[in-house]
């Protein structure tokens, strides 16, 4: 080798073991996050269903052909809307029967009361035409309510689903014609374990998700329990109501029920790999004045990477998020700032 190569290696050699002292002086490298405050929450996790807050099947109380639709399916209605025709030939002759036979009933009471007053009659005659006089009433009165029933109105407002019959078809009493449902608000009817039992209220909130609507919760409220639990599964029923202004959510869907335990709006967060086991401890590296500083603390909830500190730090502090297993109390470091996992 040449005199100036070997010059120029020397050189090398001497730079690098400079610049390796100079690192060895500023100290290692390591990445650093803030403690931040984030909202946590205790949950209690479970599934359940999603019902209508009223459901009813429109069914016909007397026999008879249905003579008109007077709904489209899928039909947003108010209370008292008129839905189903049937056909009321019959219940209409009946009724004028029932006025012909209630006139002449009324007209022999009558006659039965003058001639009681003049002496031509005993009592007991005005006594049948009284009451011949009452029963006319109530066949009018009966003939009247079956007239009624020939025309079916919607007993609440809501949504008309799918509707089972056709105009024409001779229904009889009792037969499916089409569901109302009231869908704002739905219920949530979900079971929780026998253990949990005492953690449950009215009024708690309630957050619900499902798969069609990846990522999002939908809040509601706890409005009923039942005081008896289910013998086989030891478990409770709760129901609960959640908005559903905008009609997105449906009946029957299954979903996924948190219970609001405890919310902590101000809880301190760190990422999860910033803490350090030590035997039956937990330690983080905190970087104060630029040297390692290790702290005990107590952990409280984990979720998506981070972890919740209950004990052990007020807020402000930096610690070491990666880089703390080349560090050690005492140490300088240099610091590379990074953002806390989501």
């Amino acid at each position: 080798m040449s005199a100036p190569r070997r010059c120029c290696s020397a050189a090398l050699l001497v730079l690098a073991g400079l610049m390796l002292q100079v690192q060895a002086a500023e100290g290692p490298l390591v990445e650093v996050v803030q403690v931040e405050k984030a909202l946590v929450r205790d949950e209690l996790i479970t599934f359940g269903s999603l019902r209508s807050d009223e459901s009813v099947m429109i069914r016909p109380e007397i026999e008879g052909r249905l003579a008109a639709l007077h709904f489209r399916e899928g039909q947003a209605v108010t209370g008292g809307t008129l839905l189903v025709s049937l056909d009321d030939a019959i219940a209409r002759a009946e009724l004028a029967q029932a006025r012909a036979n209630l006139n002449l009933a009324e007209k022999n009471h009558r006659r039965a009361q003058m001639l009681f007053k003049r002496g031509a009659s005993n009592a007991q005659a005005l006594d049948e035409a009284s009451a011949q006089q009452q029963a006319a009433r109530a066949s009018l009165a009966l003939a009247q309510a079956r007239l009624d029933k020939t025309r079916i109105h919607a007993p609440h407002s809501g949504v008309l689903g799918l509707r089972h019959v056709s105009p024409g078809d001779y229904l009889e009493a009792g037969q499916d014609i089409v569901n109302l449902e009231v869908l704002d608000p739905l219920k949530v009817d979900f079971r929780i374990p026998q253990k949990a039992v005492s953690q449950i209220r009215l009024q708690q909130a309630i957050e619900i998700s499902l798969d069609a609507y990846p990522g999002e919760r939908f809040r509601g409220e706890i409005y009923a329990i039942n005081p008896r639990l289910d013998e086989a599964g030891r478990s409770q029923a709760v129901r609960a109501h959640i908005d559903n202004t905008d009609g997105r959510l449906n009946p029957g869907q299954f979903v996924k029920v948190s219970v609001i335990l405890a919310e902590r709006p101000e809880a301190l967060v760190i990422p999860e790999e910033a803490v350090m086991p030590v035997g039956e401890q937990l330690l983080v590296n905190l970087v104060v004045d630029g040297k390692v500083e290790l702290r005990e603390v107590k952990l409280g909830k984990r979720s998506a990477g981070t972890v919740e500190v209950r004990e052990g730090l007020v807020g402000d502090e930096t610690l070491i998020s990666a880089g703390w297993q080349k560090v050690r109390a005492g140490m300088a470091v240099r610091s590379k700032v990074v953002g806390l996992a989501p």
